[in-house]
């Protein structure tokens, strides 16, 4: 029996009045007005509905479903206003409450048939009966939304309601539990069918199949969908749902991340979750469904209970090998997204704990481990080269620990790696901080063969192992971890001290001088890749030189001059001059500089005979000159006398035969830079260094004897005039414009200038300022040049010295101060005036 029309519309006429005008805001709720096709398929969702169709006719939309047929109650809520029979919950739309008026934007008398009911609304709230259709099977409730708005053509409508119906995606059957079709057919429509299939999942949950075929074409999609009950707030016939999308691959599904992911309220919200995966719930919405309070007390522990599905599902993925890095990603991984007090922070919250706590981190290796048990990797040919036996040793854990899977790296899933390392707490193992972990230990117990491919790890990554660029720089950190394994096994770092190779490649035998090397052991520098990394670093066979390097001159380092022998001396230096002769120009100068700084020839001392282990640049040969000039002075050293044999060789070796002056390069023009600064430029002239010294002058000077002195005046000072005094300018410009001149006496000069040292006939020796040129012994090469930089007396000077009674030195002094000179000639013009004589030339 139908219900009284006529007393519900005159209830609703005493509730809202005759005025309709303001429910006419009920059918502009949304700004898709097409958008009530959903609120028709929630509609029949909550009738209990599993078949549903639309048919699109010209002047009208025809909706049919298998539901539950309409009550009293029913025909009162959706001729209400919030009065569906859960009014308090704004997601149950489905019972016509504000949701159901959506159909108001095409149609002003919607008709309703079902079972006993038949009626059509006017004016949004009443009810009138209307005449039954010919045909309507028993179970069906058919909705008619005839096109008779002015303001919307049947023309637009029927095109607006056709577009939405052509793209209802498949999608809008996954969190419906009754409706298993749709169907849409009619004027400008495909025929379209939606379709959904469940079955139960065996690890929980449940796998759904949505199919969408469209003139005969058909595509179907997969999820799985886990729920959890409400019971825990109140609400146990209500669920929130997480939902992740299935790809079939050839022999296995995986799991897809999906890039756009917004609420689920049974349909879309246009609220973004920013998640990979799809959340569903009843949330509660604003009456047009485009927006969801976050701080509605309701929402937020739905969004709890969500969380805590979450921590289940990843459970759930790890136990079916489901849980990848993709699915990973997909979870609440930025925490800029996902800020405390934000609406979806729980579920960022969970995540995280989740994966701190459980085995929930893809392994290399296969399965999941918790953070402790797993390092990130970026590095391939790292991941290939450490086992995990071999990284829980280097990582000090008591067991194994794996590398990341391979699809978890900085250039794959950035976000995730940085995630797990800073909110997870997972380490990363890189290049650098591998090899810092190398120990003697940990490398001494892998086999020849993993060392080679360490070496060929190595040689790839360059940095590891590259030279210092500055002062201060260490280089590679491999360049001081014992990664070298020697043939007795031991593990050395590559380069000892001054950064030679530490050991030698192996080779064909060498003779006995070098039969000690330390050389690489050969079963690992026979493999390709460790050999090309070995000589990479410079590591060589061993020769003559590195005889010389490795052996010879270490041989001497402490050495005692009074234990050394005889015939191993003379063998080290036939090494030496063999290594020196054969080496290409590069390892001669190598060789040079090392035997510059290694004491490992005998010197005697000059005054003590005293032996000490020195450096051949310390040392003078022994000839009669040198003895001579060196005798008595104990900062001087001669080469043993064991070694007359190999003068030739010590020479070349640095032994100096000679004493040479210390003094600065002229350049061309003949200048010595003596300074080069801002405002301050001074040059010597003609070569002069004032500078300038002679090793062991001073001393000989000091204590002077007839052979000594002759051969500090002919061999030392004649050839080197030109640095005993000389001529210095000064400008304050660099191009030395309007220079001042001044004659200056070097180091050299002045030692020789103010010393007495010069032979008289008594046997005595006086300063160059009391002796004359001419009384030197005839021995003494005559060179003016040479008297008048030391200031010694000239001949014709001398005599009118002795002849006006002046001391010997007086009128040469006197010729350096023009201004004395004057002032004499002044005071001889005075007195001559006042003897009334001309003050010409006197006496």
């Amino acid at each position: 029996m139908p219900s009284d029309y006529a007393e519900i519309r005159d209830e609703n006429i005493a509730r809202y009045g005759w005025d309709t005008a303001v429910l006419e805001l009920l059918g502009q709720l949304y700004s898709d007005r097409t958008h009530f096709i959903f609120e028709l398929i929630q509609n029949a969702e909550d009738a209990g509905a599993t078949d549903l169709s639309f048919d699109l006719f010209d002047d009208r939309l025809e909706l049919r479903h298998d539901g539950r047929p309409f009550s009293s109650a029913d025909i009162r809520g959706i001729c209400g206003v919030s009065q569906g029979t859960k009014a308090e919950d704004l997601t149950q739309i489905g019972k016509f409450g504000i949701g159901f008026k959506s159909v108001y934007a095409y149609t002003n008398t919607p008709r309703i048939y079902s079972a006993d009911e038949c009626f059509r609304i006017e004016k949004y709230v009443r009810p009138y009966l209307a005449e039954p259709p010919e045909q309507l099977p028993a179970a069906e409730t058919l909705f008619v939304f005839p096109f008779d708005r002015a303001e919307v053509p049947a023309v637009v409508a029927v095109a607006e309601i056709s577009a939405a119906l052509n793209n209802l995606d498949a999608g809008t059957l996954l969190f419906l539990r009754g409706i298993d079709r749709i169907r849409g057919r009619g004027r400008q429509l495909a025929d379209i069918v939606l379709d959904r299939r469940s079955a139960p999942h065996p690890h929980g949950g449940r796998h759904i199949t949505l199919g969408r075929r469209r003139d005969g074409r058909r595509i179907d999609e997969e999820w799985f969908v886990w729920h959890r009950g409400l019971d825990a707030i109140g609400e146990p016939e209500l669920r929130v749902e997480i939902a992740f999308a299935v790809r079939a691959d050839v022999d296995a599904r995986r799991l897809v991340r999906r890039e756009s992911s917004p609420l689920v309220v049974s349909f879309p919200t246009q609220k973004e979750t920013f998640l990979g995966f799809v959340i569903q719930g009843p949330y509660r919405t604003t009456p047009a469904r485009d927006n969801v309070p976050e701080h509605d007390r309701w929402n937020q522990a739905l969004v709890h209970q969500t969380a805590s599905l979450l921590t289940d599902v990843l459970m759930a993925l790890r136990d079916e090998e489901l849980l990848t890095a993709d699915i990973l990603q997909a979870l609440p991984l930025d925490p800029a997204r996902f800020r405390p007090g934000t609406m979806f922070r729980p579920l960022f919250d969970a995540a995280r704990a989740a994966l701190a706590q459980d085995r929930l981190i893809p392994a290399a290796a296969g399965g999941c481990r918790r953070p402790g048990e797993i390092r990130l990797v970026e590095a391939a040919n790292l991941r290939a080269l450490v086992t995990p036996d071999q990284l829980g040793e280097l990582c000090g854990a008591t067991g194994q620990v794996e590398f990341a899977h391979d699809s978890i790296t900085d250039s794959a899933t950035p976000m995730l790696c940085r995630y797990l390392r800073d909110e997870v707490g997972v380490e990363e193992v890189t290049p650098d901080s591998f090899v810092a972990a190398i120990t003697s230990e940990f490398l001494s117990s892998q086999s020849d063969q993993w060392i080679g491919r360490l070496y060929g790890f190595l040689y790839q990554n360059h940095a590891l192992w590259r030279e210092p660029g500055h002062p201060g720089d260490q280089g590679g950190p491999a360049r001081v971890q014992p990664i070298i394994r020697l043939e007795d096994g031991a593990q050395v770092a590559p380069f000892g001290p001054g950064g030679r190779p530490s050991a030698y490649l192996p080779g064909p035998a060498v003779p006995v001088l070098m039969a000690e090397f330390a050389t690489v052991r050969r079963s690992v520098a026979d493999l390709p890749d460790a050999r090309r990394f070995l000589e990479a670093l410079g590591f060589a066979e061993p020769d003559v030189l590195a005889a010389v390097l490795d052996q010879v001159l270490p041989r001497y380092h402490d050495a005692d001059p009074a234990n050394l022998d005889s015939e191993q001396r003379d063998a080290d230096l036939e090494l030496i001059d063999r290594a020196l002769a054969g080496a290409p120009p590069a390892g001669r100068e190598g060789l040079l500089e090392q035997l510059r700084v290694t004491a490992f020839l005998v010197g005697e001392n000059a005054a003590t005979g005293e032996q000490r282990m020195m450096r051949p640049g310390q040392l003078y040969q022994r000839t009669k000159s040198l003895e001579i000039y060196f005798d008595g002075n104990p900062d001087a050293w001669f080469a043993a006398d064991g070694y007359g044999p190999w003068l030739a060789q010590l020479r070349g070796m640095g032994v100096r035969d000679a004493v040479r002056p210390d003094a600065r390069e002229p350049d061309q023009l003949g200048y010595v830079v003596i300074a080069d600064e801002f405002a301050r430029h001074e040059r010597g002239v003609a070569g002069f260094d004032p500078s300038a010294t002679l090793d062991g002058l001073e001393y000989a000077l000091r204590h002077p004897n007839e052979a000594r002195c002759e051969f500090v005046w002919n061999v030392l000072l004649v050839p080197n005039r030109h640095l005993v005094a000389g001529i210095v300018e000064k400008s304050h410009r660099q191009e030395f414009a309007d220079a001042s001149r001044e004659r200056a006496r070097s180091g050299i000069g002045e030692a020789a200038a103010t010393a007495a040292w010069l032979p008289v006939a008594d046997g005595t020796f006086r300063t160059p300022a009391e002796s004359d040129l001419a009384d030197l012994p005839p021995s003494y090469q005559r060179d003016g040049a040479l008297a008048q930089a030391l200031g010694m007396t000239q001949p014709v000077v001398g005599e009118a010295n002795r002849q006006l009674g002046f001391p010997p030195d007086f009128l040469r002094r006197l010729s350096k101060h023009p201004d004395l000179v004057a002032m004499i000639e002044r005071e001889l013009r005075t007195r001559a005036g006042d003897d009334g004589r001309p003050g010409g030339s006197g006496g």
